[in-house]
């Protein structure tokens, strides 16, 4: 029994479909929206992978002025 596999792309949605001669399975990229009250566009939707990133950015961005705030916290504790 020989088993074909195709794959079709969907320009519009990003989408791919893999057929088989008995399954069809659609995989979409994981999207959410989020909403920015200040930003010129409050909406908008991006990758979660993407926004992943960017929150493991911010993160380590507030730890490190965390810690120069506890440094500073020590060193007037100090005195």
């Amino acid at each position: 029994m020989k088993t074909t596999i195709k794959e079709h792309t969907v320009s519009a949605s990003h989408s791919h479909t893999i057929e088989t001669n008995e399954i069809a399975v659609s995989v979409n990229p994981v999207t959410n929206k989020s909403y920015h009250e200040l930003a010129d566009q409050p909406v908008v939707q991006t990758d979660c992978l993407n926004q992943l990133h960017a929150n493991l950015a911010q993160l380590q961005d507030l730890q490190a002025r965390f810690g120069f705030v506890m440094r500073e916290v020590r060193y007037l504790l100090k005195a």
